[in-house]
């Protein structure tokens, strides 16, 4: 059987140091579990800390007793375990994933961990691909999640890289992995209500193995075709620069709809993307060099040479905590942030109070194009 993707190679290259553990997210259904197993196999291997979460969303009576049964388990294999409750539950699965992910980020900067650990499997990217398909979605972007890419909430999500190291193996062969190991796992009842739509997809391709085979290998291509995208992504992102005062600069006439989609975020300082439709509207807007036009909490202006991006004068910029400003800056002794006068007059609206800080806009784009860029692994014989 062959689970996983080559934990040596992703591990390297997302938290190389031994020092700082590896963290993974186990909610104690099947896919978490297996991922567990396959980590804690690699970590006693490699002699390397371990420390697991579970979240628990207060949405469920049971959920306390599945952390707690997470806590044991990983307490039986010699790692460390910590439950993050959510203090502020909404019943809808995009709070309770953005709630996730800032209360583990929190968590893993508290533990010095640089990699979270992800069980998304390959059934998880079909019914993804299903539901951005029937949202419109057309090009290859619909074959996520990606094996590696950074966290999707930000400040609290900086320098975090989320690897999914099973997003090519399926549930079915998960599931026979730890009835090996005599392992039993939780199942959320959420799981089996159609009141979400990706439940709805689930369901409609049990009953339609044929349909659920060729989408399978339909979505495998998408995989490949959209890791191309990401490599050209990296090496757009490659040619960006950005200036002390958070000015980002590209010299490429012809980037990408999507490269420049991520690059506002950046500039805007927040974890939200414009729509790929709203990008394209206002791209066609924009004209003859010079102008300028914004879009999600950023501007953009064409150049002779390329492009101009910085955050849009119109919001007011806003302390993230004591040591982030805008997720744009962190204070930094003695960084020498140039003197207002001294800044772009489209940029200078949005600085810090005082010279000592640094831009990390440069530092977001490079973690971006790091995970774009890793290799497309296949899966490797489980232990």
């Amino acid at each position: 059987m062959k689970l996983g993707a080559d934990f040596d190679a992703l591990i390297a290259r997302f938290s190389p140091n031994t020092d700082h553990p590896l963290a993974i997210a186990v909610s104690g259904g099947s896919d978490s579990l297996a991922l567990l197993s396959l980590t804690d196999a690699w970590a006693t291997d490699h002699q390397r800390a371990v420390i697991v979460f579970t979240v628990d969303h207060q949405l469920r009576p049971e959920a306390k007793s599945e952390a707690d049964a997470v806590a044991r388990l990983a307490s039986e294999l010699g790692h460390k375990h910590q439950t993050l409750v959510w203090d502020d539950p909404k019943a809808t699965q995009s709070a309770a994933r953005k709630a996730r992910y800032r209360l583990m980020c929190a968590a893993m900067h508290d533990h010095g961990a640089a990699c979270l650990l992800l069980g998304h499997t390959l059934d998880d990217v079909v019914e993804t691909a299903l539901i951005r398909r029937r949202r419109g979605v057309r090009d290859a972007s619909i074959a996520g999640p990606a094996l590696a890419s950074p966290a999707p909430v930000w400040p609290e999500g900086r320098g975090v890289s989320l690897v999914r190291p099973l997003i090519r193996v399926s549930r079915e062969a998960l599931q026979a992995h730890l009835q090996q190991r005599n392992w039993s796992w939780a199942d959320d009842p959420s799981n089996h209500s159609t009141a979400f739509e990706r439940v709805k997809i689930r369901k409609f391709l049990d009953r339609h193995p044929r349909l659920k085979s060729h989408s399978t290998r339909f979505v495998r291509a998408l995989q490949d075709q959209r890791h191309l995208d990401d490599i050209a992504l990296a090496r757009a992102l490659e040619r960006v620069r950005v200036h002390p005062d958070g000015l980002i600069e590209i010299d490429d006439p012809d980037a990408s709809l999507r490269t420049l989609s991520l690059l506002c975020r950046c500039a805007s300082g927040t974890a939200s993307e414009p729509r790929g439709s709203a990008m394209r509207e206002l791209f066609s807007r924009l004209g003859a060099p010079g102008t300028r036009q914004t879009l999600g909490g950023a501007w953009i202006q064409k150049t002779a040479n390329g492009f101009l991006i910085g955050r849009d004068p119109g919001i007011s910029p806003k302390a993230s905590s004591d040591s982030v400003f805008d997720g744009r800056f962190v204070r930094s002794k003695g960084a020498g942030l140039p003197e207002p006068c001294n800044q772009g007059f489209l940029v200078r609206h949005g600085s810090p109070p005082s010279s000592d800080w640094r831009e990390i806009v440069s530092e977001r784009i490079k973690h971006i194009a790091r995970c774009y860029q890793t290799p497309h692994l296949e899966p490797v014989a489980a232990p």
